[in-house]
C-alpha cells in the first residue's frame, strides 16, 4: 500500500527549496558514510549497527535519543518505498508534495548526503487548508511522521490546489529569505493567539519595564507570558457557589518562558531551569520553543518528571504539548515580588482579582477589563500569514 510521510528538510525547512529544485529528499544526522550496504529490511537491525556509531559522534546523548534518530534515518533510506508520497513544509505556510522515484543513494560532502530522488508535483498544499487533525500530525516533532491515514484528505487537497511556481524558478534566494532569522519577541502574538483558542487570556510581561533598583541582575524572575483560564459552567448558580466556597478553583493561572529554539542538551537544561525559576509560582508553568532539536525527548521527559514544568513545541498556528505541566498551588511570595517590581504583572493580577471578587452582575465587565490589557490576537489565517512573512517566521 502506498504510504504518505511528512519529511522535514532541515531545521526550519532550510533545505526545502533546494531539495525541490534539485529533485530529492535527504538527511544527515552526523553519519557521514555511504549506507548502501546497510539497507536492512528491519529497522531494528539498522539501529543495532548505527546507534553506537551515532552515540560516539554525539557525546552526552542517550540511547533513547540515538534510537529515535537512527529510526528517522532508516525511514528515509529504506523504510519509504518507491512510489510513496512525501510532504515537506516549505517554511512559508505550504507543503511541497512529491513521489519517491529511486532507491537510496549517497551524496558525499553535502549538507544532506543520504538521499532519495523525488518527482515533485507542480502543486502545493497550503497548511491553512488542512484539517486541524492533519495540521497537528504534520506539525509533530521529528524528521519523519507517517500521515498515511490522511491519504484521502491529502489527495483531495491536491485536486483542489493551485499550481505552484515552476521548479526552475525556486531559487536559493527564496531559501535564504525563508531561513532568515526572526526575533523571539515576534513569536509572542502568535503564541498568545493560539492560547486564546484554548480560552487562555495571555499577556506579555516586559522585563525591561521592571524597577531596576529592586530587581537589578534578577534575570531569572520574570515570566515571558502570563495567562489565565476561567472555569466555565453553564449554570450561574454553580459558578456562584464555587466562587463563594472555593474561589481559587474558578481560575487556573499559567506562566510561560518562550524561546526561538532549543539546539542542544545543554541549552535545554539552561532554558528549562530558567523556566523553573520564572514560572514555578503559577498553577502551571511551561517552557515553549518554536524549534527543538532531535534527540532531546528522553531528557525533556526526565526534567518534566523531576520538576513538573511542561514543554510545548509551538508553530505559527498550532502548538503541541510534548510534556504537560504538573499543577501546583500558587506561590504568593513570588507573586508579591513580581507585583512590586513589574507594573504590567501587577496590573494583570489586580484585574484578575477583580474578576474573582465581582458579583454576578459585574463579572463580565471585570473580565472585559482584564481582556483589554491582554495581548492582541489574530482573527484570521490571512493575518497570521502576512505577519509571518513580514517577520520571516516559517509558516
Amino acid at each position: 500500500m502506498k504510504k504518505y510521510n511528512r519529511i522535514m528538510l532541515g531545521r526550519g525547512s532550510m533545505y526545502a527549496a533546494v531539495c525541490r529544485n534539485e529533485g530529492y529528499i535527504g538527511a544527515n544526522f552526523g553519519i557521514n558514510i555511504d549506507l548502501s550496504d546497510s539497507l536492512y529490511d528491519n529497522w531494528r537491525d539498522f539501529n543495532a549497527k548505527f546507534i553506537p556509531v551515532w552515540m560516539e559522534g554525539s557525546p552526552g546523548k542517550t540511547k533513547v535519543a540515538a534510537g529515535v534518530t537512527c529510526g528517522f534515518l532508516w525511514t528515509i533510506i529504506k523504510g519509504l518505498q518507491v512510489g510513496d508520497v512525501v510532504l515537506s513544509p516549505s517554511g512559508e505556510g505550504y507543503y511541497y508534495v512529491g513521489t519517491i522515484t529511486s532507491e537510496y543513494y549517497y551524496a558525499p560532502d553535502t549538507d544532506l548526503p543520504h538521499r532519495r530522488k523525488v518527482e515533485w508535483k507542480d502543486k502545493v498544499i497550503p497548511r491553512k487548508n488542512m484539517s486541524s487533525e492533519l495540521q497537528h500530525s504534520t506539525g509533530s516533532i521529528g524528521t519523519c511522521c507517517d500521515i498515511t491515514k490522511y491519504a484521502e484528505e491529502i489527495e483531495q487537497l491536491l485536486n483542489e490546489a493551485a499550481s505552484a511556481e515552476p521548479i526552475s524558478q525556486v531559487s536559493v534566494d527564496q531559501q535564504d529569505k525563508s531561513s532568515k532569522s526572526f526575533d523571539e519577541r515576534s513569536l509572542h502574538k502568535l503564541f498568545c493567539s493560539y492560547l486564546r483558542t484554548r480560552n487562555i487570556y495571555a499577556k506579555t510581561i516586559f522585563h525591561e519595564k521592571s524597577s531596576t533598583k529592586i530587581d537589578n541582575a534578577q534575570k531569572w524572575v520574570h515570566p515571558d507570558i502570563v495567562g489565565v483560564q476561567f472555569e466555565e459552567f453553564q449554570n450561574d448558580a454553580t459558578l456562584s457557589l464555587l466562587k463563594a466556597t472555593e474561589p481559587k478553583e474558578t481560575v487556573h493561572i499559567y506562566s510561560y518562558e518562550l524561546k526561538r529554539k532549543i539546539d542542544s542538551d545543554y541549552q535545554l537544561k539552561q532554558f528549562y531551569f530558567q523556566s523553573l525559576s520564572n514560572s514555578s509560582w503559577a498553577n502551571f508553568g511551561y517552557l515553549v520553543a518554536f524549534e527543538i532539536a532531535d534527540g532531546l525527548e528522553d531528557e525533556m521527559e526526565r526534567l518534566n518528571n523531576a520538576f513538573g514544568i511542561g514543554i510545548i513545541l509551538m508553530q505559527a498556528t498550532e502548538a503541541t504539548v510534548l510534556f504537560p505541566a504538573r499543577e501546583k498551588a500558587l506561590d504568593y511570595i513570588t507573586i508579591e515580588k513580581l507585583n512590586r517590581i513589574n507594573k504590567q504583572f501587577c496590573e494583570f493580577i489586580s484585574k484578575l482579582s477583580k474578576v474573582l471578587l465581582a458579583s454576578k452582575d459585574y463579572t463580565d465587565v471585570a473580565r472585559d477589563s482584564l481582556i483589554a490589557i491582554c495581548d492582541k490576537v489574530f482573527e484570521t489565517d490571512e493575518e497570521i500569514d502576512a505577519y509571518c512573512k513580514e517577520h520571516n517566521i516559517p509558516f
